[in-house]
């Protein structure tokens, strides 16, 4: 069992479901393989030749409200990034295991605390570097690095394997059980991931072939 999760830093829900895996991630790793892989969004959208959220302004503002009341009512702390969209590249890179290394997941942390905690902004290079440094990491030595080819092809190869397994947006978990694949999108689907790790999914399978073969003959 191999469970990926597909992120990037742009999206709040990816913050929230990173909450959620950063208190569980021994638990899934106890179950099977855990990949953390951050990829870009915008190819992702292009894709599957949709809009980001930040293209349409009611759901820009339902989004924000909606990430507001949920951290409200889960005590998570969240602020808006100084600036949104901000141009996630570096941070992306850095976040690759290629880069990071064995602090791979303390480092991605390290950067949801800074851009959804405490609002700073991922953009800029030595709010990054000061990010790192402050958290034990060597930030200026990994800024020197996010030019380097086989970072940027590392992540372009993310992105291409999560449009070729049928992402459409993020955060996903994608689940490979050795059979098939299962795609869990949203901070919200975590409680059915949850079940279906536990051998417990709640998907009615004869009622979604009946909508498959239903689709099909339209």
């Amino acid at each position: 069992m191999v469970t990926t999760f597909y992120f990037d830093f742009l999206s709040p829900y990816s913050y929230l479901a990173w909450c959620w895996l950063r208190e569980n991630h021994e638990e899934l790793r106890e179950i099977g393989k855990l990949a953390l892989k951050p990829v870009t969004l915008a190819p992702i959208i292009k894709a599957n030749e949709t809009k980001g959220p930040a293209e349409i302004p009611s759901k820009r503002n339902f989004l924000m409200k909606d990430c507001l009341r949920f951290t409200t009512l889960h005590d998570i702390p969240f602020r808006a990034p100084a600036s949104l969209p901000f141009n996630s590249l570096y941070a992306l890179r850095i976040s690759l295991v290629e880069c990071s290394g064995l602090d791979q997941l303390k480092v991605i942390d390290t950067f949801y605390r800074g851009a959804w905690e405490h609002g700073l902004d991922l953009g800029n290079a030595e709010t990054i570097e000061s990010i790192l440094n402050e958290a034990g990491f060597p930030g200026s030595k990994w800024l020197d690095r996010v030019g380097d080819r086989d970072l940027r092809q590392m992540l372009k190869s993310n992105t291409s394997e999560a449009i070729q397994s049928g992402i459409f947006g993020l955060p996903t978990f994608l689940v490979d059980n050795g059979e098939g694949q299962e795609i869990f999108w949203g901070n919200d689907s975590i409680p059915y991931l949850r079940l279906y790790l536990e051998g417990k999914d709640p998907l009615n399978q004869n009622e979604y072939k009946l909508f498959q073969n239903a689709y099909l003959e339209l």
